[in-house]
């Protein structure tokens, strides 16, 4: 597929990174502690401590990736997420899904994770699309339509009828 990028910039072909960096080099990538993510609403209990624990996030920022991976039939790779924004989608599930059990805390852990995941892999997918269609109509301009052409050189014109 040899496709002309004609576009305002061509921001699919060279790594911009690799040639300028022009960005900041605190880094980033790090997650910020969520300390007591219920604190004022509930107790902490032993299900909020395991599923706002740091291994459950990396469990679900895995399932996001293979999520995505597999709803894209291979076509999507992603990196981790913003763990900012996950951890406010887990709290949002967990005030409104847990069930506070004392018991079978690993059986509410995955359901609270499912229901998380549900959640994020349908949007981290809508937005990989919408991504990549930027990327096309970033890359290339629209392509004018072509002149008309004729078709048929044996046109006839229609004959003068002198009653009209």
């Amino acid at each position: 597929m040899n496709k002309v990028n004609n576009g305002r910039v061509d921001i699919k072909s060279p790594n911009t990174s690799n040639l300028f960096e022009m960005y900041d080099k605190i880094p980033a990538n790090q997650c910020v502690t969520f300390r007591n993510p219920i604190e004022g609403l509930w107790d902490e209990t032993h299900l909020s401590l395991a599923f706002f624990s740091r291994e459950n996030i990396q469990i679900i920022q895995n399932g996001i990736r293979a999520g995505i991976y597999h709803k894209s039939n291979g076509q999507y790779i992603i990196g981790p997420q913003d763990c900012d924004s996950l951890k406010i989608i887990m709290r949002s599930v967990y005030l409104q899904h847990s069930a506070n059990l004392p018991t079978s805390i690993s059986e509410q852990i995955t359901e609270l994770n499912k229901i998380v995941l549900n959640y994020c892999i349908q949007q981290v997918y809508s937005e990989a699309q919408g991504y990549m269609k930027y990327l096309d109509d970033a890359s290339t301009l629209v392509v004018p339509i072509a002149h008309p052409v004729m078709a048929n050189n044996s046109d006839r014109e229609l004959e003068f009828k002198k009653w009209f």
